[in-house]
């Protein structure tokens, strides 16, 4: 019994204490967790500022032939997914297997598209996340905690690159909501991650508006989801999107799974796919 209460407060500490994670930063600073190779990168100046003030910014667009390919692996097994009563109101339908040289999606998060939008975004110091196929499902009764307002906390700076794979054109596709860097900022700070309801928000930062990515299959963003107050996955049609994530070299969390504990086989997929770029850089990335 002590045991399990000892584990429980362990996790709470973990989980929802806005210090622990931060130590977690400290650590990995003075463990030298080195910072990839300096590449010399091309990214529009425009949407990097809009990126770096709002916090998000629209991604560049992704062939139609990607998509296409994309949509026909994780389509047909998103129809397969089982909607829960509670937890998370979404599954990722994007096993470790798929973390190989042939997989769209794989070739996606390794393309000088993305990669050059982390690189810009965090000065060359950054590191994946996640690579993830999330179907989104309807639910029913009180909002979960994803669907809640939250500020990410894996990391004081991330970066989302979020695709969709079927249309999102109206409230009822569950648009990916958030309110910009400049507006979240006025959410009160609290030492525990906090998880608010419409009314709440609207309370602290003095209105109900914010923005909605809505847009057809294949549209994409980036936005920073650790400085932009954000919601997501209230639909009441199912959502398949791709979410590509990046974190700075030294990040609050550990690497998101299944990507975390499959990373040195990733490395070894993304040589592959990259052999333009060296050893070093892929596994700094990659937290190989």
């Amino acid at each position: 019994m002590a045991n399990t209460v000892l584990y429980d407060t362990a996790n709470f500490l973990r989980w929802r204490l806005v210090p622990v994670r931060k130590l977690t930063k400290v650590k990995n600073k003075l463990v030298g967790r080195a910072a990839p190779p300096r590449r010399s990168v091309s990214f529009d100046p425009v949407r990097l500022e809009q990126l770096q003030t709002s916090g998000c910014c629209p991604a560049l667009p992704v062939d139609p032939g990607v998509v296409g390919a994309i949509q026909e692996i994780y389509l047909p097994r998103a129809e397969k997914v089982v909607p829960t009563d509670k937890g998370h109101p979404f599954t990722n339908i994007m096993p470790p297997e798929d973390f190989n040289a042939d997989n769209p999606v794989f070739r996606l998060a390794f393309s000088d598209d993305i990669l050059n939008a982390a690189e810009a975004y965090f000065d060359g110091k950054f590191s994946f996340a996640s690579i993830q196929v999330v179907r989104s499902f309807p639910t029913e009764g009180p909002l979960r905690e994803s669907q809640k307002w939250h500020r990410d906390y894996g990391d004081s700076q991330s970066l989302h690159f979020i695709m969709y794979l079927n249309d999102v054109d109206s409230d009822d596709g569950g648009p990916f909501a958030y309110i910009d860097r400049a507006k979240s900022k006025t959410v009160n700070r609290s030492p525990i991650i906090r998880r608010l309801t419409d009314e709440q928000i609207a309370g602290e930062v003095g209105d109900d508006e914010y923005e909605r990515f809505y847009g057809k299959a294949g549209d994409a963003i980036l936005v920073d989801p650790a400085v932009c107050y954000h919601f997501g996955s209230r639909c009441k049609t199912p959502r398949t999107a791709i979410f590509i994530t990046f974190n700075t070299h030294v990040p609050y969390t550990e690497m998101m799974q299944p990507l975390g504990s499959n990373r040195a086989s990733a490395a070894q997929a993304a040589r592959k796919v990259r052999p333009d770029l060296s050893d070093e850089y892929i596994d700094s990335i990659l937290q190989v």
